[in-house]
């Protein structure tokens, strides 16, 4: 039985798209129970597919159009079967943040060079980094050497940022995943020199080189970006809702709420475009547009305060007549702490305030207990209101 890395890549596309044959299938479920890590990676893929949002998101899919915008990622096929099944890749692409969905949709490169420095990503709140190729850096190990050779890419890491020092001009396009847990935040410097700063419970994909005619990476969560300007390559961000093409510039990305994804920009200017293709709108500085995917009325475009929106660049959050539920939010992501409200109506008391991650969560809550006049219990990782 073969356990070729593109075959089994195959099989589960085409038992996730609906296409395998009763063969093939039988085939895929004994290399998965030899493999407990194909079994694990293939559940979760299926666990995300089976979410309603995705579900919606995958029947309002134009394929067709996709595929002739994106087709140049993939390797070629004479089949139609797979021309298909590529085309339902890209969108599971742009719909899934796992790092195990980047393995399906883009060639594997063999590593060129032994990495003696990388070592298997840890559990926990770790910041790891996904690479096409299969191998994981845990970018929290302090222990590890601050120069890595990966590949055909160079790389400079510290527990706070990951800079790309070079990589070969061939590189492959295939896309790295660097995600960010709850609690930390972190910056990259891509091979082009654009800085991004992520926030907590954010991730990233991203080419070792851009080598197209474009510079395209894809977004989850929250991201601060300063675009490097290349008018000859034209960097697109995508999110969920919306993709925005710059050529340098500055600006924030917040998809935290999928329904209410908004870009706020600093300095440039920026076009924004719905995935559904119907919906477009120009931002200047100081400018922001929020898409509801909900209402489907598109962008709407408002002023927006900068030191509000960018204080999570130096640790602060702003809330102005702020439900406890909504804070309740930003103190899982900012300090990886479960909330428990164990007082009826507790949820819907509104404050308003600074929180500040380098005083930490317990004085916070200790000036919060007195404004909003509540008690509170923090265990651990579980926050209590009681």
């Amino acid at each position: 039985m073969t356990s070729d890395k593109q075959y089994i890549d195959q099989l589960m596309l085409e038992k996730l798209t609906g296409n395998i044959s009763g063969e093939d299938d039988h085939a895929l479920q004994e290399l998965m129970a030899a493999d407990p890590a194909l079994m694990d990676m293939f559940t979760r893929m299926q666990h995300q597919l089976n979410d309603p949002a995705a579900r919606q998101y995958l029947r309002q899919l134009d394929e067709s159009q996709l595929w002739e915008e994106r087709k140049h990622l993939f390797k070629k096929s004479n089949t139609g079967n797979m021309r298909v099944l590529y085309r339902v890749a890209a969108g599971l692409l742009l719909l899934l943040g796992s790092a195990a969905c980047l393995y399906f949709f883009f060639p594997r490169e063999a590593p060129q060079h032994p990495v003696a420095a990388v070592k298997q990503a840890a559990s926990g709140n770790s910041i790891i980094l996904q690479m096409a190729n299969g191998q994981t850096v845990n970018l929290s190990d302090t222990t590890q050497s601050s120069l890595l050779n990966i590949g055909p890419a160079q790389m400079r890491v510290s527990p706070k940022s990951l800079q790309y020092e070079a990589a070969n001009a061939d590189a492959p396009t295939a896309m790295n995943l660097l995600q960010v847990p709850a609690g930390k935040d972190y910056k990259l410097t891509l091979p082009d020199s654009t800085e991004i700063w992520l926030n907590a419970m954010s991730e990233i994909r991203f080419p070792v080189s851009f080598n197209g005619r474009t510079r395209e990476v894809f977004v989850n969560g929250e991201a601060y970006f300063s675009v490097h300007k290349d008018i000859n390559h034209p960097f697109i961000v995508h999110t969920g809702q919306f993709s925005v093409n710059v050529l340098g510039t500055a600006f924030n990305i917040n998809t935290y709420n999928s329904n209410n994804t908004r870009l706020s920009l600093s300095s440039g200017k920026v076009s924004l475009k719905s995935k559904t293709g119907n919906q477009s709108v120009q931002l200047s500085p100081g400018y922001e547009a929020t898409y509801n995917s909900q209402q489907g009325n598109g962008f709407r475009v408002d002023e927006f305060n900068a030191r509000n929106t960018l204080a999570w660049l130096e640790g602060k959050y702003y809330f102005r007549n702020t439900t406890l539920k909504e804070i309740a939010i930003v103190i899982k992501r900012l300090f990886d702490v479960t909330v428990q409200f164990n007082t009826p109506g507790a949820e819907g008391i509104t404050v308003s305030g600074v929180l500040t991650k380098k005083d930490g969560l317990p004085e916070f809550m200790d000036n919060l207990s007195k404004t909003a006049e509540i008690k509170y219990q923090l265990t651990g990782s579980v926050l209590q209101i009681l």
